[in-house]
């Protein structure tokens, strides 16, 4: 209850979703944000006993910690796919790019052990395991690799 609360905050803040509308057609679940928030605060603690203890081990935890929070939040707040039409659809990377592509672009899709890469016009498109995805994208993702075959 608390979480989803401040995953509504978060969303607000950062102008996410308005209500009653899913994120995307592809997006990463709130739980990658619960992760990112114990790394920073994980992160917050070691550089406290890095202050005030000086140890080289909390340094590096503290580091680390931040940056693995903070590339966790990015994940999850600008990794998705939208689908634009039945023909083309967007995909926005952890940095917030965004590539427009075709679904006929599509050539191929690559089970990886904790992923997925849809190649698509000679470019690759992640697709974490963790992803919550649309019915009606994996519906025209599959047609469009029906029709490479």
């Amino acid at each position: 209850m608390k979480l989803k609360i401040l995953i509504k905050i978060i969303e607000k803040i950062f102008g996410m979703v308005p209500d009653n509308q899913s994120r995307a057609d592809m997006y990463l679940p709130d739980r990658l944000l619960s992760m990112s928030l114990v790394f920073l605060a994980g992160g917050i603690v070691c550089a406290i006993i890095a202050i005030f203890k000086f140890a080289v081990w909390a340094i590096v935890f503290a580091v680390l910690s931040v940056v693995l929070g903070i590339f966790a939040f990015l994940c999850w707040k600008n990794q998705s796919i939208r689908i634009i039409s039945e023909e083309q659809f967007t995909y926005t990377t952890m940095f917030g790019n965004v590539h427009t592509y075709s679904f006929s672009d599509i050539e191929g899709l690559r089970r990886n052990k904790d992923s997925m890469t849809l190649f698509v016009a000679g470019e690759k498109v992640h697709i974490e395991s963790m992803a919550l995805i649309s019915d009606r994208l994996a519906e025209l993702i599959d047609k469009a690799l029906e029709s490479k075959e």
